[in-house]
């Protein structure tokens, strides 16, 4: 959500700041204008008075009657006049020449626009002053008025696709609560909604993958501890019927031994069951792969195991216990099938790590690659016919490799022939 928040800034302070550039801009040149309009219009006005009242003084009007007269028509037409001596109002020799060739000078300031011009053979000036209109609010207040609804505008484009999603993802999250668990959004291309969308596509995920498990662990559970409860029931019949103590004593070991299966059964249930969770809350640090590899060779002290790693150490991000037990399970299930010969192998490159489990048994039929990964499925090897265990140790290790963040495969070994477990995990 931090993306959008950011992003939802960036709109709108660029919206702000560009859109109040235009129409700053705009704005100015419209005044501009209606000034430049204004002042001509006063300029003819004021030249056409001062030119009416230079007659009239020049005719032969006396002061005093002429300051009447100014007086009164000032009121009328919204002009001020006033008549000065150049003698008390002196003025710089540049501006007096200017008067005498162009007739008036025009000056404007913040109160008006003020004429100024000579009477009687240089002996009188006229100074006439008119008030400038004040601004026009109606522009000014149109112009908010479009560049608050140019930014709603832009707001709401940017917002749209945001909306869309949200939309999508209500569809989608009712669909999962009605119990669609394949629903998921397609992720799109807006950088600041790639995380929503990947967050909710990976909860579906594990809401998927947690439905999955428990369906599975509650058909495998009853399927699994159907045999041994029915020896157990049988074995306790045999008790009550005979009194021969060879044969109690052995039917007491048989019905301890198939109690012994049952605990182990519910014991691996409950780590595959409880794997999940355990793996989300377990932090990750740097671990040497080829040292983990190593023990894990060592450990099972097997003269069919070659491992093959490179000199240097290979780092990866996870937790020592689980990449013990990821190796654990993949080499056990390698020794179980193998004939002669396994071979364990890691190499790292500027984008991946790389681990391959080869051995030398029948191998993997293509239509069987997808089930061993999934609880209780137990392939039997051709050789030996051996379907022992519970078939949760490949789904453990599909669990961890997914939390690493990586992938896993299975193709037939070129060399040795049989099966071959490739896991890439992307380096970070």
């Amino acid at each position: 959500m931090w993306r959008f928040a950011i992003a939802l800034i960036m709109v709108v302070l660029a919206g702000n700041i560009i859109l109040g550039q235009v129409f700053n801009t705009l704005l100015e040149q419209n005044q501009t204008q209606r000034k430049t309009r204004q002042f001509s219009q006063e300029q003819q006005s004021l030249l056409a008075q001062v030119k009416l009242i230079r007659s009239a003084f020049d005719s032969g009007v006396k002061a005093h009657a002429l300051n009447q007269w100014l007086e009164l028509n000032s009121k009328n037409e919204g002009f001020s006049y006033k008549l000065q001596s150049l003698k008390d109002y002196p003025l710089p020799s540049s501006l007096l020449e200017k008067i005498l060739v162009d007739g008036a000078v025009f000056l404007e300031s913040n109160e008006g626009l003020t004429a100024y011009s000579i009477l009687t053979q240089g002996q009188v000036l006229l100074v006439t002053q008119t008030n400038i209109e004040p601004e026009d609010l109606q522009t000014a207040w149109l112009f908010t008025l479009i560049f608050y609804s140019t930014l709603l505008v832009l707001l709401l484009l940017f917002l749209a696709p945001f909306l869309l999603r949200l939309y999508k993802l209500r569809t989608a999250a009712i669909a999962i609560g009605n119990g669609q668990l394949d629903k998921r959004l397609k992720v799109g291309s807006l950088w600041y909604l790639k995380d929503i969308e990947m967050a909710f596509n990976q909860m579906a995920e594990k809401l998927a993958r947690l439905m999955q498990d428990i369906k599975l662990l509650s058909g495998g559970l009853s399927h699994e501890l159907r045999t041994p409860l029915a020896r157990v029931r049988m074995g306790l019949d045999t008790l009550c019927e005979t009194d021969n103590p060879e044969q109690k004593a052995k039917f007491e070991t048989r019905i301890n031994q198939n109690l012994d299966d049952m605990e182990a059964l519910i014991h691996a249930l409950l780590h595959f069951a409880r794997l999940q969770n355990t793996l989300d809350n377990t932090a990750k640090t740097e671990i040497d792969l080829n040292l983990v590899l190593k023990q894990q060779v060592e450990k099972a002290h097997d003269p069919r195991s070659q491992l093959i790693t490179e000199q240097s150490a290979c780092f990866i991000q996870g937790d020592k216990h689980y990449l013990n037990l990821l190796m654990s399970n993949l080499l056990n299930n390698a020794l179980k099938h193998a004939r002669q010969h396994i071979e364990i192998q890691s190499t790292q490159d500027k984008d991946f790590t790389t681990i391959t489990v080869s051995d030398d048994g029948e191998g993997i039929p293509d239509a069987d690659k997808e089930k061993v990964f999934k609880p209780f499925v137990r392939l039997a090897n051709q050789a030996n016919d051996d379907t022992s265990g519970y078939g949760v140790g490949l789904a453990l290790v599909d669990r961890i490799v997914s939390w690493l963040g990586g992938q896993i495969t299975i193709k037939t070994a070129k060399q040795l022939g049989g099966a071959c477990f490739t896991i890439k995990i992307p380096r970070r």
